[in-house]
């Protein structure tokens, strides 16, 4: 039988997974770039449109994610 601390911990998760879904395709407070910050490459409309806010291509935040600086 779940005690009060796993009905908090639960309730702490589905608010936080609430949070995150209402965020995440909020349009970004700048707009996306054209060209990549990091290597000058043009950004596909696709990829500036599905991600409000992009600032690097595809290949540079490849990079990123599996070397963070």
């Amino acid at each position: 039988m779940p005690d009060e601390i796993d009905r908090d911990q639960e309730f702490n998760e589905q608010c936080l997974e609430a949070m995150i879904e209402q965020n995440r395709f909020r349009p970004a407070a700048t707009p996306s770039l054209y060209y990549c910050r990091l290597c000058g490459s043009p950004i596909p409309d696709k990829r500036r449109q599905a991600l409000p806010g992009v600032t690097t291509c595809t290949e540079c935040q490849s990079r990123l994610e599996r070397h963070p600086r």
